[in-house]
């Protein structure tokens, strides 16, 4: 092959990555903008929307844009229709909420038979929300006696390192552990930064779904040991398809799994699992066990905080919008966490399953946080909705550091992501 037909094939590649690389736009961007830059308001005060849209980068004026709002998660209050001038901008208030939490302003255009929206939360004194769910006289010594039961299981670790995904910066590990009793088994992937000495560790876990993990993980090109786990009790190292299919059927819901009771629910073993990923750490010789931290988002950020409470051992904790916090809204009526219980007031046993929930709500594990953390999310989560992450955030006394990026959904911008990856760097000692 001559060079020239070389170079023409090597462009041809380079184009076609391009092409599937760019980030798909929509055709019509429908805005709701508030008055307030960081979209925070105090309880009893009006907020100003200018609502337009762009098509091809030129605002769009005469076009008719429907509008809504209403408390976060529930219905809207009111519902219409506003047209933009000739300079394509439409304005429309919004009456003052009554007490702290969040108001969700929804907007959207027609053209051309498609629809296109946007939604704004704002929030009324959100460092001021409290929770709905309350702690249980018997929280700390329910937990400390699972704990005690549980440390009484050996280990029984099984480790086999993955030439595969090894490289010659890393090596990687598949681990077994067992858990809080015997025959139940913790699966994780173990990345390790090649170099002699005790390193920094990270438990790093997952958010919802049942799958499969596979190494290296990045987070130990900065320098620490990353132990990261599943949460079922099933090797990781698997078919896709196996997990689909475990997730379409036997654990379909699972997040809601024997709620009627305390010791069946299906988080106990989860939380434990969590506190053994901790024991396996400290049991290596390499792993410096007085700069654990834990690290996730959504039911990693809960696991991370349930982790940090349940454990002395772990030192610091990145946290991304936590799931289950306050997971009682609903039933007293403002929105709730991810899983979004009981928004069915009418639900069989709905009382043991509240009592139940008051046990694992991520917000009562959060009133024992005692390590610095790095806590980020955005106001447009409608996952773990901030009414939610701030019920949990509001009630830790610990140093803490929240970083908002007030458009983010349920996901981080990358500088986000980083951020948090240099403060737990900045806490550890590792250089930047």
């Amino acid at each position: 092959m001559n060079k020239r037909n070389l170079l023409s094939i090597l462009l041809l590649c380079v184009s076609t990555i391009m092409l599937w690389s760019q980030t798909s736009k929509q055709y019509v961007t429908v805005v709701a903008s508030p008055d307030h830059a960081d979209w925070i308001y105090s309880v009893g005060e009006d907020a100003h929307f200018t609502l337009y849209a762009i098509k091809e980068n030129v605002i769009m004026p005469g076009v008719e844009i429907k509008y809504s709002f209403g408390p976060e998660k529930l219905s809207a209050v009111k519902e219409g229709v506003v047209k933009t001038d000739k300079n394509g901008i439409a304005k429309i208030k919004v009456p003052a909420a009554k007490k702290p939490g969040f108001i969700t302003v929804r907007a959207s255009v027609e053209y051309k038979g498609k629809t296109y929206s946007t939604m704004t939360n704002i929030g009324y004194d959100p460092y001021k929300i409290q929770p709905t769910t309350t702690l249980p006289e018997d929280f700390t010594a329910f937990w400390d006696a699972a704990k005690e039961k549980a440390a009484k299981v050996p280990m029984l670790t099984r480790v086999v390192h993955s030439v595969e995904k090894s490289n010659d910066r890393v090596d990687v590990y598949y681990v077994r552990v067992q858990s809080y009793k015997v025959g139940s088994y913790i699966y994780g992937v173990l990345t390790v930064p090649k170099g002699e000495g005790k390193k920094p560790a990270v438990l790093r876990l997952p958010g919802a779904a049942v799958r499969g993990f596979s190494g290296p993980n990045s987070l130990a090109y900065e320098g620490f040991i990353v132990f990261e786990i599943g949460i079922h009790g099933i090797p990781v190292d698997q078919n896709s398809e196996i997990y689909q299919a475990l997730q379409s059927n036997q654990l379909a819901g699972y997040a809601a799994m024997g709620l009627d009771d305390k010791n069946t629910f299906y988080y106990k073993r989860v939380y434990m699992g969590c506190v053994r990923a901790i024991d396996y750490l400290c049991s290596r010789d390499d792993v410096d066990d007085s700069r654990i931290a834990v690290y996730g988002g959504s039911q990693g950020g809960m696991l991370s905080i349930v982790t940090a409470a349940l454990d002395s051992r772990v030192s610091a904790m990145v946290c991304h919008y936590p799931a289950f916090c306050d997971v009682t809204g609903y039933y007293y009526g403002r929105s709730g966490g991810w899983p979004h219980l009981f928004i069915n007031k009418k639900e069989n046993n709905i009382e043991a399953k509240i009592n139940t929930s008051r046990y694992y709500d991520t917000v009562n594990f959060a009133r024992f946080i005692k390590i610095p953390a790095y806590y980020a999310w955005g106001f447009n989560d409608i996952v773990c909705c901030p009414s939610s992450t701030f019920s949990a955030y509001n009630v830790i006394t610990a140093p803490k550091r929240l970083e908002l990026a007030l458009d983010a959904g349920h996901w981080l911008y990358p500088w986000h992501t980083q951020e948090g990856i240099d403060w737990l760097k900045e806490q550890f000692g590792i250089k930047k």
